[in-house]
């Protein structure tokens, strides 16, 4: 009973500070059909066998969500994570900031990776999987194996520390291979006398420095490794996509076509890997189509730079924003009163206090108010006539967002990138 309760307390906490976790998501699940059927059809599609890898247009392409402040798109992310988890897919969210920013493909295949989960573990999913994996015991140990050394473009230190990985290395040998996976590669040197350490991996490869150019490649790989260990792919949750508004116009660029390759709208897509973007409902207005008017004025500003190559890709990325987005809609009046009900039981069961039942949707509900507004009001007022017997009216308003770029994002110090190509 105790631990139901302090359930439903951090449930509550989470709502007022509008920051959902696992236990508002268990007690008020999002509210449109739409939107759930899309991503139940990704996973499904993503957990099919790898038969149209390589196939242009017939992997599973991401989800975008866009919406207005308040409409639930972080919530939403939240709900997607333990669905997937429960639909035994591994899962990693990222929020894009200033330390993740969408342009720098090394900080996000290192950021994926670290906060990769899988549902039967309780650390990074990374660091469980390597110290209980059993190639000889796992079916899909040998497809992996087969597919590292004969996939052409691959970088070979990951057939070589696959191998390395398989034939008995040590503690301190298997962390590092899991470091040169998710992006902080060994030296030359060190990978060289591991090897040698095996006593018949030397000589097998050929070890150099690591290429550039290999994002999706090496998300390619770890997908490929958590299928291997019996999942049914790799999930990424991305939120605020809006940031990239805030970038220089090449990091914007770049940014784009990360997004395109991320949702698998380019060539080359990435088997058994689904991800969801948010972003917010006005961008194309605002940036792609504003004062910025990135489709006008992006792809010119690339000629004769080294992103060059990049332009159709970071073409694919701001048409998908233009034109592929699902939108968020606000709830209706009946499913204000349905979530107001949840809401109030959920109050009345953490606080034990009832809270009023009384609820004028013709005087609160706007066809423009997201739910979390909603939520967070109501909490509010009943918090203020719990404790002080206060009757209050709380003003909604409405955050204004920045598209303007910012020098300081700009600017943040990056770790030398291994993909500093892409």
């Amino acid at each position: 009973m105790l631990d139901t309760q302090v359930d439903q307390l951090r449930a509550i906490e989470a709502l007022r500070a509008g920051v959902p976790n696992r236990d508002v998501v268990r007690q008020l699940p999002p509210v449109q059909a739409t939107v759930e059927k899309k991503f139940e059809t990704l996973l499904e599609a993503t957990a099919k066998p790898f038969i149209t890898e390589g196939i242009p247009g017939l992997l599973p392409q991401g989800v975008l969500l866009e919406g207005d402040f308040g409409t639930g798109k972080s919530h939403w992310l939240e709900y997607f994570r333990h669905r997937a988890l429960d639909e035994n897919f591994v899962c990693s969210r990222i929020v894009l900031n200033k330390e993740t920013p969408l342009h720098d493909a090394a900080t996000l295949l290192r950021t994926a990776a670290a906060s990769a989960i899988a549902p039967d573990r309780v650390g990074p999913a990374l660091t469980e999987l390597a110290f209980s994996y059993d190639p000889d015991r796992l079916p899909g140990y040998r497809e992996l194996f087969e597919w590292v050394h004969r996939e052409p473009d691959l970088d070979p230190r990951l057939a070589a520390t696959l191998y390395l990985f398989e034939h008995g290395a040590d503690e301190e040998i298997r962390e590092k291979i899991l470091e040169e996976w998710s992006g902080n590669p060994m030296s030359v040197s060190e990978l060289r006398a591991a090897l040698k350490a095996t006593g018949s991996g030397q000589g097998m490869y050929k070890i150099s420095s690591s290429l550039a150019g290999q994002f999706r490649q090496r998300l390619g790989f770890l997908s490929r490794f958590f299928r291997s260990a019996g999942y049914a792919g790799w999930v990424i949750l991305f939120d605020e996509a809006e940031m990239i508004s805030r970038y220089s116009v090449r990091q914007r660029a770049r940014a784009y076509a990360h997004l395109a390759d991320l949702l698998n709208l380019t060539p080359g897509g990435v088997p058994g890997l689904a991800t969801v973007f948010t972003i917010t409902k006005d961008y194309t207005g605002q940036v792609l189509m504003g004062r910025k008017n990135d489709l006008g004025n992006l792809l010119p500003r690339l000629v004769g730079t080294c992103d060059a190559p990049l332009a159709p890709s970071a073409e694919a990325g701001m048409r998908a924003i233009q034109l592929k987005g699902t939108d968020l809609r606000p709830p209706t009046p009946d499913q204000v009163r349905e979530i107001h009900e949840k809401t109030r039981a959920l109050y009345a069961a953490a606080y034990d206090w009832e809270p009023p039942a009384d609820l004028d949707t013709r005087r609160e509900y706007l066809s423009s108010t997201g739910w979390r507004q909603y939520v967070r009001t109501w909490i509010t007022t009943w918090d203020l006539r719990r404790l002080y017997g206060y009757e209050a009216a709380p003003i909604r308003e409405a955050p204004e967002i920045s598209y303007e770029e910012d020098v300081d994002v700009q600017q943040t110090p990056l770790p030398e990138s291994i993909f500093a190509d892409d």
